[in-house]
């Protein structure tokens, strides 16, 4: 009696200590006893997984969540439904653009003969056949003469062995001089010549001039042995312009063609380039092509004093002249003048700039007038992590599609790119991937619109487990959409627990009620089943626990006491 009470008197104590080892301090929780409110049951149905089952529900509808980054109320969880609502503007007629302050105009004239070289009717002058040079005003004359003189000398005989010479004999000797005179045909037209005097000279011959040179020297008794010359031309001249150069050409007494003329200046054909010459004599005026002045049928051109020469190339050039549109609203173009433009279009400004353009003569006055920087309307972009920022308004009409690729925005599964457009008041959301899919016709960027980019990232689902294995819960991926197979029989999957009863393996889905799909995954074969069967956020996977598992852990929980026993029973414990 008295060992058996020691045993339960020791036992007590025991019992106490094994079942309280793991509780450090106790905790002391307030409940309101006027909660009478009962924990929610619900209700569970239970269905054996069905590979048709399975597909069924294959096709139920896949519920996911995107995150909003942002600040305050704005950070928040929204369905992937309401996320991908769009709503687009009205589509507006295109616009024709108006020009505002800052914008530049950039004008060019392009400046050409409007003539060709092959419509050029040639007109050739007459041919000269009595040429012969005459003097005039300032040409220079040179008269070179031949005299003779008659000398007497006297010559001496020496008698030998004196030092006295005796005059003997006297002889003659004839002597020719040269005399040189030069001569400059005045602005009377008289010349004035050494030993032959003043000669009228202006519009004579040199014959001419050289006959009464004779007459007079032979009149004066001298030698009429003398030579007449021109030595410097300076009364004939001619004029050459080339495009925008002239030149003046002295003639002489040789014959000067235009050939010749052209040919010293420089002027020869030239591939590509087409040249129209015109001579003016008198108050006449002849047309000529340069490559017909150069054929071999052409005549033979002789210029005269006074011609005029005009070469003109066929060529063109563009002057540009840049212009912004002022505070005032006008703009100042070369050639054309002070214009307003403001709020007008290009092709407004075009028409006032063709009225009102200097002409050039003997051009097409083709001209152009194009916008080269638009900087009075704008629009705002706001993309996350890339550039964006400020964004012009042109004439193109450029669509929003097109601004945000340009900056980098691109479809993605992983994540939803909504825009927000603020419009004349009036704010619309949509998503990039309508945008550019559903979306019929473009959306147009317009003056002051303000455009942002909001990335929203899909949350990550996750299902729970428990059961006969350590509870625990596991993510599951939207854009991979694992199946019941990748959780069971995976490496590391939940049937790799060597506590896990493989026949009783549930999947718990819903609310009110839930089911509970029965899935016995004994058989390898139930693998196509479980492969087939697609999880859903939230869902539940259940796993008995094998009973030699729930025999063990209470054994582990006896093991303890049954060593206390058999130590009381041997007499440990006194």
């Amino acid at each position: 009696m008295d060992r058996s009470l020691k045993t339960i008197l020791l036992l007590g104590p025991c019992l106490t200590f094994f079942g309280c080892s793991n509780i450090l301090q106790s905790v002391d929780l307030s409940i309101n006893v006027k909660d009478k409110a009962a924990q929610e049951d619900f209700n569970v149905i239970e269905k054996t997984l069905t590979l048709a089952e399975a597909n069924a529900q294959r096709a139920a509808p896949y519920t996911r969540v995107v995150s909003r980054e942002g600040t305050g109320s704005n950070a928040n969880i929204v369905s992937e439904s309401l996320a991908l609502k769009s709503e687009f503007p009205a589509q507006n007629e295109l616009s024709v653009y108006k020009l505002g302050v800052g914008d530049q105009l950039i004008f060019s004239r392009l400046i050409e003969n409007a003539s060709k070289e092959n419509d050029v009717i040639s007109t050739w002058p007459k041919s000269i056949d009595d040429f012969e040079y005459k003097l005039g005003i300032g040409d220079e004359l040179r008269i070179l003469q031949i005299v003779e003189e008659e000398k007497q000398q006297q010559r001496s005989v020496g008698v030998a062995g004196s030092d006295d010479a005796i005059p003997n004999f006297t002889t003659e000797e004839t002597v020719q001089n040269i005399i040189e005179s030069d001569g400059r045909v005045g602005s009377d037209g008289s010349v004035l010549l050494l030993e032959i005097g003043r000669l009228d000279a202006e519009g004579k011959t040199l014959n001419e001039l050289r006959s009464e040179v004779r007459n007079i020297l032979i009149r004066n008794g001298s030698s009429p042995r003398f030579q007449l010359e021109i030595a410097k031309f300076r009364s004939q001249r001619a004029y050459l312009t080339i495009n925008n150069t002239s030149s003046v050409i002295t003639l002489n007494d040789q014959k000067t063609t235009l050939l010749d003329i052209l040919s010293s200046a420089g002027k020869g054909l030239e591939i590509g380039m087409a040249t129209n010459v015109k001579l003016q004599r008198g108050d006449k005026k002849f047309n000529m092509g340069l490559r017909k002045i150069f054929s071999n049928d052409a005549p033979n051109i002789q210029i005269k004093d006074k011609d005029h020469i005009f070469v003109e190339d066929v060529t063109s050039r563009v002057s540009q002249t840049t212009a912004v549109v002022g505070e005032d609203g006008y703009v100042v173009i070369a050639g054309v003048g002070k214009i307003s433009a403001l709020n007008r279009s290009l092709a407004e400004i075009r028409n006032e700039v063709e009225l009102r353009m200097n002409k050039v003569p003997n051009s097409e006055n083709a001209f152009q007038v194009e916008i080269s920087q638009f900087n009075s309307k704008q629009a705002l972009i706001n993309i996350p992590g890339e550039a964006g920022g400020i964004v012009s308004i042109t004439n193109k009409n450029t669509p929003l599609e097109t601004v945000l690729s340009q900056n980098g925005v691109a479809v993605n599964g992983k994540e939803i790119k909504r825009v927000r457009l603020k419009r004349s008041g009036k704010t619309y959301y949509f998503t990039f991937a309508d945008l550019i899919t559903k979306n019929a016709e473009p959306i147009f960027l317009q003056p002051n619109d303000r455009v942002s980019l909001e990335i929203l990232k899909y949350k990550p689902n996750k299902i729970f487990i428990l059961g006969g294995i350590t509870p625990k819960i596991l993510n599951i991926e939207p854009a991979i959409r694992e199946t019941l197979a990748d959780v069971l029989f995976t490496a590391g999957g939940v049937l790799s627990s060597t506590g896990a009863m493989r026949s009783e393996v549930y999947l718990l889905r819903g609310k009110n009620p839930v089911t509970a799909y029965h899935l016995d995954a004994q058989s390898p074969t139930r693998l196509i089943v479980a492969d087939a069967m697609e999880l859903r956020p939230n869902d539940i996977l259940f796993v008995s626990e094998q009973p030699i598992v729930s025999f063990n852990r209470s054994l582990a929980t006896i093991t303890p006491l049954r060593i206390l026993l058999s130590d009381i029973e041997d007499g440990a414990i006194p």
